[in-house]
Protein backbone atom coordinates (compact mmCIF):
# COMPACT_ATOMS: atom_id res chain seq x y z
CA UNK A 1 0.00 0.00 0.00
CA UNK A 2 1.74 3.33 -0.75
CA UNK A 3 -0.04 4.89 2.59
CA UNK A 4 -0.39 3.19 6.02
CA UNK A 5 -4.23 2.66 6.15
CA UNK A 6 -4.58 2.03 9.88
CA UNK A 7 -7.58 3.39 12.20
CA UNK A 8 -6.80 6.50 13.77
CA UNK A 9 -7.70 5.66 17.39
CA UNK A 10 -5.11 2.50 16.84
CA UNK A 11 -2.26 3.61 19.35
CA UNK A 12 0.80 5.29 17.95
CA UNK A 13 3.30 3.29 19.07
CA UNK A 14 2.29 0.30 16.81
CA UNK A 15 1.36 2.34 13.66
CA UNK A 16 5.05 3.03 14.06
CA UNK A 17 5.79 -0.30 14.05
CA UNK A 18 3.66 -1.12 11.22
CA UNK A 19 5.23 1.69 9.66
CA UNK A 20 8.90 0.40 10.32
CA UNK A 21 7.86 -3.21 9.12
CA UNK A 22 6.71 -2.54 5.83
CA UNK A 23 9.37 0.32 4.79
CA UNK A 24 11.44 -2.95 4.99
CA UNK A 25 9.67 -4.84 3.27
CA UNK A 26 8.27 -7.51 6.51
CA UNK A 27 4.49 -8.43 6.72
CA UNK A 28 2.88 -6.78 8.95
CA UNK A 29 -1.07 -7.31 10.39
CA UNK A 30 -2.94 -5.05 13.46
CA UNK A 31 -5.85 -6.26 14.92
CA UNK A 32 -8.49 -4.30 16.94
CA UNK A 33 -8.91 -5.21 20.42
CA UNK A 34 -12.13 -7.46 19.28
CA UNK A 35 -9.58 -9.17 16.79
CA UNK A 36 -10.66 -7.82 13.82
CA UNK A 37 -8.06 -7.20 10.90
CA UNK A 38 -8.06 -3.32 10.31
CA UNK A 39 -4.73 -3.35 8.51
CA UNK A 40 -2.78 -6.08 6.57
CA UNK A 41 0.29 -4.79 4.78
CA UNK A 42 1.13 -5.63 1.08
CA UNK A 43 3.84 -8.25 1.67
CA UNK A 44 1.44 -9.83 4.33
CA UNK A 45 -1.24 -10.29 1.68
CA UNK A 46 1.10 -11.47 -0.93
CA UNK A 47 2.46 -14.09 1.75
CA UNK A 48 -1.01 -15.19 2.69
CA UNK A 49 -3.00 -14.98 -0.92
CA UNK A 50 -5.34 -17.98 0.33
CA UNK A 51 -7.04 -15.60 2.58
CA UNK A 52 -9.91 -13.16 1.41
CA UNK A 53 -9.14 -9.82 2.32
CA UNK A 54 -11.79 -8.70 0.33
CA UNK A 55 -14.08 -9.51 3.76
CA UNK A 56 -14.10 -8.88 7.29
CA UNK A 57 -11.53 -10.60 8.55
CA UNK A 58 -10.69 -12.17 12.25
CA UNK A 59 -7.09 -13.18 14.01
CA UNK A 60 -9.45 -16.70 13.82
CA UNK A 61 -10.39 -16.69 10.15
CA UNK A 62 -6.66 -16.16 9.21
CA UNK A 63 -5.23 -18.27 11.35
CA UNK A 64 -7.72 -21.27 10.07
CA UNK A 65 -6.74 -20.63 6.74
CA UNK A 66 -3.26 -20.46 6.91
CA UNK A 67 -3.34 -24.27 9.11
CA UNK A 68 -5.89 -25.44 6.46
CA UNK A 69 -3.44 -24.72 4.07
CA UNK A 70 -0.30 -25.89 5.65
CA UNK A 71 -2.46 -29.21 5.80
CA UNK A 72 -2.72 -29.44 2.43
CA UNK A 73 0.87 -28.32 1.34
CA UNK A 74 1.84 -31.72 3.43
CA UNK A 75 2.76 -30.25 6.62
CA UNK A 76 1.98 -32.51 9.75
CA UNK A 77 -0.09 -30.61 12.32
CA UNK A 78 0.96 -31.37 15.71
CA UNK A 79 -2.43 -30.54 16.91
CA UNK A 80 -6.35 -30.23 15.49
CA UNK A 81 -6.63 -27.04 14.52
CA UNK A 82 -9.67 -25.79 16.65
CA UNK A 83 -7.23 -26.58 19.82
CA UNK A 84 -4.00 -24.65 17.92
CA UNK A 85 -6.55 -21.48 18.00
CA UNK A 86 -7.85 -21.71 21.55
CA UNK A 87 -4.10 -22.42 22.30
CA UNK A 88 -2.87 -19.64 20.37
CA UNK A 89 -5.64 -17.23 21.39
CA UNK A 90 -4.65 -18.17 25.17
CA UNK A 91 -1.18 -17.30 24.42
CA UNK A 92 -1.63 -14.20 22.82
CA UNK A 93 -2.83 -12.06 25.68
CA UNK A 94 0.77 -11.66 26.70
CA UNK A 95 2.49 -8.33 25.63
CA UNK A 96 5.37 -9.52 23.38
CA UNK A 97 6.01 -13.34 21.84
CA UNK A 98 8.19 -13.79 19.10
CA UNK A 99 8.55 -17.44 17.65
CA UNK A 100 9.23 -18.73 13.99
CA UNK A 101 6.87 -19.80 11.40
CA UNK A 102 7.74 -22.52 8.29
CA UNK A 103 4.40 -22.12 6.61
CA UNK A 104 3.98 -20.54 3.92
CA UNK A 105 7.49 -19.42 4.21
CA UNK A 106 10.34 -19.32 6.74
CA UNK A 107 9.48 -16.97 9.26
CA UNK A 108 10.70 -14.56 12.11
CA UNK A 109 7.63 -13.40 13.87
CA UNK A 110 6.64 -10.87 16.46
CA UNK A 111 3.63 -10.60 18.58
CA UNK A 112 2.89 -7.64 20.44
CA UNK A 113 -0.10 -6.90 22.87
CA UNK A 114 -1.11 -2.83 23.45
CA UNK A 115 -2.69 -2.62 26.98
CA UNK A 116 -5.47 -0.74 25.02
CA UNK A 117 -6.20 -4.41 23.21
CA UNK A 118 -4.96 -3.60 20.14
CA UNK A 119 -2.28 -5.85 18.60
CA UNK A 120 0.11 -6.61 15.97
CA UNK A 121 1.91 -8.95 14.40
CA UNK A 122 5.22 -8.73 12.06
CA UNK A 123 6.50 -11.21 9.98
CA UNK A 124 9.62 -11.22 8.36
CA UNK A 125 11.69 -13.36 6.00
CA UNK A 126 15.24 -13.15 7.09
CA UNK A 127 16.43 -13.22 3.97
CA UNK A 128 13.55 -11.15 2.24
CA UNK A 129 14.87 -8.19 4.59
CA UNK A 130 18.14 -8.22 5.37
CA UNK A 131 17.95 -10.18 8.92
CA UNK A 132 19.59 -13.31 8.44
CA UNK A 133 22.83 -12.40 9.93
CA UNK A 134 20.94 -11.29 13.12
CA UNK A 135 19.89 -14.45 13.67
CA UNK A 136 21.53 -17.98 14.19
CA UNK A 137 19.36 -20.64 12.49
CA UNK A 138 19.34 -22.96 15.49
CA UNK A 139 17.33 -20.42 17.07
CA UNK A 140 14.19 -19.03 17.78
CA UNK A 141 13.84 -15.36 16.76
CA UNK A 142 14.81 -13.02 19.23
CA UNK A 143 14.79 -9.33 19.31
CA UNK A 144 12.75 -9.25 15.92
CA UNK A 145 11.94 -5.42 16.54
CA UNK A 146 15.38 -4.51 17.62
CA UNK A 147 16.41 -6.20 14.48
CA UNK A 148 14.28 -4.23 12.04
CA UNK A 149 15.24 -0.99 13.75
CA UNK A 150 18.60 -1.91 13.52
CA UNK A 151 18.07 -2.84 10.21
CA UNK A 152 16.66 0.30 9.19
CA UNK A 153 20.08 2.31 10.80
CA UNK A 154 21.87 0.30 8.56
CA UNK A 155 19.55 1.19 5.46
CA UNK A 156 19.94 5.05 5.97
CA UNK A 157 23.50 5.11 6.55
CA UNK A 158 24.02 3.14 3.09
CA UNK A 159 21.67 5.80 1.54
CA UNK A 160 23.92 8.70 3.23
CA UNK A 161 27.10 6.91 1.35
CA UNK A 162 25.08 6.71 -1.63
CA UNK A 163 24.23 10.31 -1.97
CA UNK A 164 28.03 11.33 -2.07
CA UNK A 165 30.35 10.94 -5.38
CA UNK A 166 33.26 9.73 -3.18
CA UNK A 167 33.51 5.56 -4.35
CA UNK A 168 33.16 3.81 -1.14
CA UNK A 169 33.69 0.40 -0.69
CA UNK A 170 34.69 -2.15 2.19
CA UNK A 171 36.67 -5.55 1.02
CA UNK A 172 37.35 -8.65 2.94
CA UNK A 173 41.56 -9.65 2.80
CA UNK A 174 41.43 -11.42 -0.38
CA UNK A 175 38.89 -8.58 -2.01
CA UNK A 176 35.16 -9.49 -1.45
CA UNK A 177 32.83 -6.62 -1.60
CA UNK A 178 31.35 -6.70 1.88
CA UNK A 179 29.88 -3.43 1.13
CA UNK A 180 29.82 -0.67 -1.55
CA UNK A 181 28.03 2.64 -1.92
CA UNK A 182 26.41 3.44 -5.51
CA UNK A 183 29.49 5.32 -7.03
CA UNK A 184 31.53 2.09 -6.19
CA UNK A 185 29.50 0.29 -7.83
CA UNK A 186 29.15 2.75 -10.84
CA UNK A 187 32.82 2.68 -11.25
CA UNK A 188 33.13 -1.31 -10.76
CA UNK A 189 30.64 -1.52 -13.62
CA UNK A 190 32.05 0.53 -16.23
CA UNK A 191 35.59 -1.12 -15.31
CA UNK A 192 36.47 2.23 -14.68
CA UNK A 193 39.97 1.13 -13.65
CA UNK A 194 38.99 -1.43 -10.86
CA UNK A 195 36.55 -5.01 -11.80
CA UNK A 196 35.06 -7.82 -10.31
CA UNK A 197 37.11 -11.29 -11.28
CA UNK A 198 35.50 -14.13 -11.79
CA UNK A 199 35.85 -15.16 -8.14
CA UNK A 200 34.19 -12.27 -6.74
CA UNK A 201 37.13 -10.03 -5.74
CA UNK A 202 37.56 -6.74 -6.38
CA UNK A 203 41.24 -6.04 -9.13
CA UNK A 204 42.94 -3.64 -10.95
CA UNK A 205 42.31 -3.69 -14.46
CA UNK A 206 45.60 -2.73 -15.30
CA UNK A 207 47.38 -5.98 -14.89
CA UNK A 208 50.54 -3.83 -13.73
CA UNK A 209 48.52 -2.74 -10.57
CA UNK A 210 46.84 -5.81 -9.75
CA UNK A 211 49.03 -7.30 -6.94
CA UNK A 212 49.99 -4.44 -6.13
CA UNK A 213 46.64 -3.56 -5.14
CA UNK A 214 45.51 -6.65 -4.20
CA UNK A 215 48.88 -6.70 -1.79
CA UNK A 216 47.47 -3.65 -0.26
CA UNK A 217 44.06 -4.62 0.53
CA UNK A 218 45.31 -7.43 2.48
CA UNK A 219 47.66 -5.84 4.19
CA UNK A 220 45.22 -3.06 5.28
CA UNK A 221 42.67 -5.53 6.27
CA UNK A 222 45.04 -7.53 8.25
CA UNK A 223 46.44 -4.46 10.14
CA UNK A 224 50.41 -4.95 9.19
CA UNK A 225 50.67 -1.43 7.06
CA UNK A 226 52.81 0.59 9.95
CA UNK A 227 50.40 3.54 8.54
CA UNK A 228 46.38 3.44 9.13
CA UNK A 229 46.33 4.25 5.59
CA UNK A 230 48.24 3.66 2.20
CA UNK A 231 47.65 5.95 -1.12
CA UNK A 232 48.09 4.85 -4.36
CA UNK A 233 47.38 5.17 -7.79
CA UNK A 234 46.01 3.27 -10.46
CA UNK A 235 45.73 3.47 -13.92
CA UNK A 236 42.51 4.15 -15.86
CA UNK A 237 41.86 3.34 -19.39
CA UNK A 238 41.41 6.66 -20.22
CA UNK A 239 42.52 9.93 -18.33
CA UNK A 240 44.11 10.40 -15.09
CA UNK A 241 44.89 7.61 -12.93
CA UNK A 242 42.36 7.24 -9.83
CA UNK A 243 43.75 7.67 -6.63
CA UNK A 244 43.06 5.23 -3.88
CA UNK A 245 43.16 5.86 -0.20
CA UNK A 246 43.13 1.92 1.32
CA UNK A 247 42.93 2.10 5.13
CA UNK A 248 42.57 -0.50 7.63
CA UNK A 249 39.16 -1.32 9.52
CA UNK A 250 38.74 -0.73 12.98
CA UNK A 251 35.82 -0.98 15.40
CA UNK A 252 33.13 -3.08 13.03
CA UNK A 253 35.18 -2.75 10.07
CA UNK A 254 37.45 -4.91 11.56
CA UNK A 255 39.24 -7.05 9.55
CA UNK A 256 38.26 -5.13 6.58
CA UNK A 257 40.15 -3.09 4.27
CA UNK A 258 38.10 0.58 3.41
CA UNK A 259 38.86 2.00 -0.11
CA UNK A 260 38.03 5.64 -1.05
CA UNK A 261 37.91 7.06 -4.65
CA UNK A 262 37.87 10.60 -5.24
CA UNK A 263 35.52 11.81 -8.86
CA UNK A 264 38.14 12.29 -11.53
CA UNK A 265 35.92 14.53 -13.94
CA UNK A 266 33.85 16.92 -11.89
CA UNK A 267 30.91 18.48 -12.80
CA UNK A 268 31.27 21.90 -14.13
CA UNK A 269 27.63 23.00 -14.02
CA UNK A 270 26.68 21.65 -10.64
CA UNK A 271 29.88 23.26 -9.52
CA UNK A 272 29.11 26.51 -11.23
CA UNK A 273 25.74 26.84 -9.61
CA UNK A 274 27.38 25.94 -5.81
CA UNK A 275 29.78 28.78 -6.14
CA UNK A 276 27.18 31.60 -7.30
CA UNK A 277 24.44 30.60 -5.28
CA UNK A 278 26.46 29.84 -1.88
CA UNK A 279 29.74 32.02 -2.28
CA UNK A 280 28.35 35.16 -3.88
CA UNK A 281 30.20 34.94 -7.47
CA UNK A 282 28.66 36.63 -10.19
CA UNK A 283 27.40 33.70 -12.71
CA UNK A 284 30.33 34.38 -15.37
CA UNK A 285 32.42 34.12 -12.26
CA UNK A 286 31.17 30.93 -11.48
CA UNK A 287 31.10 29.62 -14.83
CA UNK A 288 34.77 30.42 -15.26
CA UNK A 289 36.12 29.13 -11.68
CA UNK A 290 34.18 25.79 -12.46
CA UNK A 291 36.14 25.29 -15.70
CA UNK A 292 39.28 26.33 -14.02
CA UNK A 293 38.98 24.21 -10.91
CA UNK A 294 38.32 21.42 -13.19
CA UNK A 295 41.47 21.87 -14.33
CA UNK A 296 41.50 23.94 -17.53
CA UNK A 297 43.78 26.66 -17.61
CA UNK A 298 42.46 30.32 -17.84
CA UNK A 299 42.45 30.19 -21.85
CA UNK A 300 40.93 26.96 -22.23
CA UNK A 301 38.24 28.01 -19.63
CA UNK A 302 37.90 31.17 -21.99
CA UNK A 303 37.34 29.24 -25.62
CA UNK A 304 35.25 26.63 -23.90
CA UNK A 305 32.83 29.37 -22.14
CA UNK A 306 33.10 31.44 -26.28
CA UNK A 307 34.88 34.82 -24.47
CA UNK A 308 37.86 36.36 -24.85
CA UNK A 309 41.18 35.36 -23.33
CA UNK A 310 41.07 38.83 -21.36
CA UNK A 311 37.31 38.58 -20.43
CA UNK A 312 38.09 35.25 -18.33
CA UNK A 313 41.32 36.39 -16.42
CA UNK A 314 39.45 39.42 -15.18
CA UNK A 315 36.69 37.34 -13.83
CA UNK A 316 39.30 34.90 -12.55
CA UNK A 317 40.95 38.17 -10.24
CA UNK A 318 37.08 38.45 -9.17
CA UNK A 319 37.12 34.67 -7.72
CA UNK A 320 40.27 35.02 -6.23
CA UNK A 321 39.51 38.37 -4.64
CA UNK A 322 36.01 36.85 -3.57
CA UNK A 323 37.08 33.09 -2.51
CA UNK A 324 40.95 34.26 -1.67
CA UNK A 325 39.95 33.36 2.55
CA UNK A 326 37.77 30.06 1.58
CA UNK A 327 40.65 28.75 -0.79
CA UNK A 328 43.70 29.54 1.49
CA UNK A 329 45.32 31.77 -1.25
CA UNK A 330 44.78 32.69 -5.10
CA UNK A 331 46.34 29.98 -6.91
CA UNK A 332 45.07 27.89 -9.32
CA UNK A 333 46.08 25.16 -7.66
CA UNK A 334 44.17 26.04 -4.48
CA UNK A 335 41.06 26.46 -6.62
CA UNK A 336 40.97 23.23 -7.92
CA UNK A 337 41.77 21.66 -4.78
CA UNK A 338 38.40 23.33 -3.75
CA UNK A 339 36.67 22.68 -6.03
CA UNK A 340 37.30 19.33 -6.14
CA UNK A 341 36.36 19.20 -2.48
CA UNK A 342 33.24 20.29 -3.31
CA UNK A 343 32.60 17.99 -6.23
CA UNK A 344 33.00 15.35 -4.16
CA UNK A 345 30.29 16.20 -1.52
CA UNK A 346 27.73 17.38 -3.72
CA UNK A 347 27.15 14.70 -6.10
CA UNK A 348 23.78 14.18 -7.12
CA UNK A 349 22.30 10.91 -5.32
CA UNK A 350 22.05 7.51 -7.28
CA UNK A 351 19.26 5.18 -7.08
CA UNK A 352 20.40 1.43 -6.57
CA UNK A 353 17.51 0.25 -8.58
CA UNK A 354 15.41 -0.82 -5.44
Amino acid sequence: MAALDIPADAPPSLSEMAALAVRLGSGAVVFSPDDRLEFASDHFRRMYEFCDFGRGLTFDDILLASLAMEERAGFKLPEPPTEKLERTKRRRRVERMEFVREFPVPLMCLHWMHHSGWSIQIRAEPKHVGLSSFFDADLPAFGLLEALRRREELSQRAAVLDSIDLAVAVLGPEGGVRYQNAAFAALVDASDGLRIDDDGHVCAVDAGSADRLQAVIAAAAFGRPSARQVAMCLPRQRGEPHVLSVSRGVGALLGSAVLIIAPILLDVGTLASILYRDFGLTQAQAEVAAHVGAGLSPDEAAEALGKSRDTARTQLKGVFARLGQNIGGRTQARLTRFSALLSSISGAARQRGY
